[in-house]
C-alpha cells in the first residue's frame, strides 16, 4: 500500500528572500565546487547553504557544516525567509526542457510518502546500489537540522494517466494557485502549483494507494531517511517531537513523454587501447562497422533502435559501431546495454576488472555527448564507448525483482531542484 499525504512544508518568501530562481540548486550530489561558489555568491539564502554547505578549516563536532546549516534553517525562519504554509497541499510541479530541438513537459507532484517499515514492503523499490559515505553525510545533517531540504526523485505506472490528467487539470482550471515561474541556468522552466483541494487531493491518494513507486534519483537520500527513521525511534525521539515516519519525494508518471532518460557515456583513459586487437577480441559477442566520427553519434543512435549497440569513438581519429550479437540469458540484468558493455567490452576485452570499475581507475563518466566526442578529439580521452538511453520499463523491470543496475545505468532528465518547498520533521 502507498501512502501519500499532502503537508505544510516551508517555502521561501521571495518578498523577503529574493528571486526564486537565485534561491534554488541542482541535487547535492552533481554540485560541483565551482557551483557550489556560484550558488553562495548568488544569494545569502541560496538553498545550497543548508542542503550542501561549505567546509571550513576548523570545524570540529560542535562547528560544521550540519550544525551552520541547523542554525540557518532556524535563522531563516525567524527572519521570515522561509514561511509555513498555512494548509496541508500537495505541490505541482512542472519542467518545460529541449533536447535535440525537442520540447518536453514533465508533470509530477510534491508530497509525503509513508516509509515503508520493513525491507519485504513492496510500496516501492529502487535500482541502484548505495555507499555508506554519502548516507553518512545525509543522515548527519538530517539530523542536525530534522528535515528534508532535497525531495527523492520516484515514478509509478499510470497506465490509464488519471493522475497526469488530474495535475493538468488542477492547473487549468485554477484549482492549483501558481507559486513559482522561472528559468533555470540550463534553460528549463520551472513552474510551482500549490493544490489545497481535499478532494482532489483524495482522488490522487486513492489512485496512488495501489501503485508502487521507483526510485529514479536519491537512493542515498530514501535509505537514509529509513535509517534516520529507525534511529529516532530506537532512541524515543518520536516522543520529543520528531516525526521520521515520511519523506519528501516527487512522484511522475513513468508513461508520460515528458519522462526523459539521458545515457551516461563510457570514456577510457590510461588503457592504451589497440584497436585491431579489441575488434579481434570482441568478435565473438559484436559485429561491428567502421564510420567516421562526424556520423558516429547519429548512427549509434539509429543502430540502437533495435539492438544492443555502442559507438566506439578512438583518438586516433577512427569510429566503429559495435553490435552485439550474442545470447543475455534470462536476467534481465544482463540484457540492459550497460551490463553487456561492462561484461563483454570492458571485462572481457579490455580486461578491467569490477573492482576497476567501482573505483573508476580507467573509466570516465561523461553525460553530454558532443563534450565527450571533443574530449576524444583533443586526445583528453583514450576513446570513448557511446551508449543508448536506459528504457523506462527496463527500470522498473528490474527494480520490481529487487535488483541492482551497475553504476551510472540512468540519468533522469532534468534533476528535480532542491528549495521549492523544505518538509520540516519536527
Amino acid at each position: 500500500m502507498t501512502s501519500v499525504l499532502p503537508f505544510r512544508p516551508y517555502i521561501y518568501d521571495v518578498q523577503c528572500a529574493g528571486e526564486i530562481k537565485n534561491l534554488t540548486a541542482p541535487p547535492y550530489d552533481v554540485i560541483s565546487k565551482e557551483l557550489q561558489d556560484d550558488l553562495y555568491e548568488r544569494s545569502e539564502y541560496n538553498i545550497v547553504r543548508l542542503e550542501f554547505g561549505k567546509e571550513f578549516v576548523g570545524d570540529d563536532e560542535t562547528e560544521n557544516k550540519y550544525t551552520r546549516a541547523a542554525l540557518l534553517f532556524k535563522e531563516w525562519i525567524d527572519k521570515g525567509i522561509l514561511k509555513r504554509e498555512t494548509k496541508n497541499s500537495v505541490y505541482v510541479y512542472t519542467q518545460t526542457f529541449t533536447i535535440d530541438d525537442i520540447s518536453y513537459e514533465r508533470i509530477g507532484f510534491l508530497s509525503l510518502f509513508r516509509l515503508p517499515e520493513t525491507k519485504k514492503n513492496r510500496s516501492i523499490y529502487g535500482h541502484e546500489a548505495t555507499l555508506s559515505k554519502p548516507k553518512e553525510d545525509r543522515f548527519n545533517l538530517m539530523e542536525a537540522a530534522n528535515a528534508n531540504f532535497s525531495p527523492i526523485f520516484s515514478v509509478f505506472e499510470d497506465k490509464n494517466s488519471s493522475v497526469l490528467n488530474t495535475l493538468k487539470k488542477s492547473m487549468e482550471d485554477g484549482a492549483a494557485k501558481k507559486l513559482f515561474d522561472f528559468t533555470d541556468d540550463n534553460g528549463i522552466k520551472n513552474v510551482l502549483h500549490r493544490l489545497e483541494d481535499e478532494g482532489i487531493i483524495a482522488h490522487i491518494q486513492s489512485e496512488m494507494a495501489h501503485k508502487p513507486v521507483y526510485i529514479a534519483d536519491g537512493h542515498h537520500r530514501f535509505e537514509t531517511c529509513i535509517n534516520f527513521r529507525d534511529y529516532v525511534k530506537k532512541e524515543g525521539l518520536d516522543k520529543k517531537g520528531i516525526n521520521a515516519d515520511f519523506c519528501l519525494m516527487y512522484f511522475a508518471p513513468s508513461n508520460h513523454d515528458g519522462l526523459v532518460i539521458l545515457p551516461t557515456h563510457r570514456g577510457i583513459k590510461g588503457k592504451n587501447i589497440d584497436i585491431e586487437n579489441l575488434l579481434e577480441r570482441i568478435k565473438e559477442d559484436f559485429d561491428y562497422k567502421e564510420t567516421n566520427l562526424a556520423d558516429l553519434l547519429k548512427e549509434n543512435k539509429k543502430s540502437g533502435e533495435n539492438s544492443v549497440s555502442f559507438g566506439f569513438a578512438h583518438s586516433s581519429g577512427r569510429g566503429f559501431i559495435l553490435s552485439f550479437n550474442g545470447k543475455t540469458g534470462k536476467n534481465p540484468l544482463g540484457k540492459l546495454d550497460v551490463s553487456i558493455l561492462q561484461e563483454y567490452i570492458l571485462k572481457k576485452a579490455l580486461n578491467i576488472t569490477q573492482e576497476e570499475i567501482d573505483a573508476q581507475k580507467y573509466l570516465v563518466y561523461e553525460k553530454n555527448s558532443q563534450k565527450a566526442l571533443e574530449k576524444v578529439k583533443g586526445g583528453d580521452l583514450e576513446a570513448v564507448f557511446f551508449m543508448n538511453p536506459t528504457k523506462i520499463e527496463d527500470v522498473i523491470g528490474i527494480a520490481s525483482l529487487s535488483l541492482r543496475m551497475p553504476q551510472k545505468s540512468t540519468y533522469f532528465y532534468p534533476k528535480i531542484l532542491t528549495g521549492l518547498v523544505v518538509n520540516p520533521l519536527v
